[in-house]
């Protein structure tokens, strides 16, 4: 399920640091006001078996201003986009921001003029063709030497070595954490142009530890085969890593 915000704004632009940043704070604010157990529980060890983030988000998109090079233009009516499986952080999420007549969107005030919800395809065929609005980036996994130590995998961006098996383990992580079986990646069709994004997320030494920094990633598209439930699910909150910092938002 997706939540569709209609905004407004005056703000000519959005400043590149909080084209996406601000979004994550959003839902915890959100969940902490309206569903605090949930939140909290979210926060401090993610959900699922592997503790992940059960959401993502869009940037807000502006259709009418014209492009500008180095600005992220704002402006006008556009749209907003969050998503996730769980019913209950949908639910709590609409609540919020239905009450909430401005958004503060890292200092840019978003004027919320309606708030829908989007159900995902059916996806009776059991494969789709999925294609990322924002930059998505995979995580290798982890492996040991033959001494048994441990070597922590990298993030790996569209095109390098190990992409596609990492990713094909992350849909499947991401599958399990909805308690749905694995998605299979098919195959990668296209790889767009390279970017850095300003994110908030945890820090790799505490789960209450907050960081800002940049995470570079490309947008991609993807075949990919599953139960229609599991591919729902990967629709609703986005592909790869750091969907709660807003990278892997699939086009509806």
């Amino acid at each position: 399920m997706r939540l569709r915000v209609h905004v407004a704004t005056r703000a000519r632009e959005i400043p590149w640091d909080n084209v996406i940043a601000p979004g994550r704070g959003i839902v915890y604010a959100a969940l902490q006001r309206q569903a605090p157990q949930l939140g909290a529980v979210i926060h401090a060890q993610g959900w699922g078996p592997h503790k992940m983030a059960p959401f993502g988000h869009s940037a807000p998109e502006f259709p009418k201003p014209h492009r500008a090079r180095g600005t992220y233009v704002s402006g006008g009516t556009g749209i907003l986009e969050f998503g996730s499986p769980l019913p209950e952080l949908i639910d709590a999420l609409e609540r919020d921001l239905q009450m909430i007549p401005i958004m503060d969107w890292g200092g840019v005030a978003l004027n919320v003029e309606k708030v829908t919800r989007i159900t995902p395809p059916a996806f009776a065929s059991g494969r789709t063709r999925l294609r990322t609005i924002n930059p998505i980036t995979v995580k290798a996994e982890a492996a040991r030497t033959p001494t048994g130590e441990l070597i922590r995998g990298g993030w790996l961006l569209p095109g390098e070595p190990g992409f596609d098996v990492a990713l094909t383990h992350s849909l499947r992580r991401r599958c399990e954490t909805f308690g749905h079986d694995g998605a299979q990646l098919q195959g990668i069709t296209w790889i767009g142009p390279k970017r850095s994004f300003s994110v908030v997320g945890h820090g790799s030494d505490s789960p209450t530890t907050i960081k800002r920094g940049k995470k570079t990633g490309a947008p991609i598209e993807v075949d990919v085969s599953g139960t229609p439930a599991a591919l729902q699910a990967l629709w609703s909150a986005g592909i790869g890593g750091a969907t709660s910092a807003g990278f892997g938002w699939l086009i509806a």
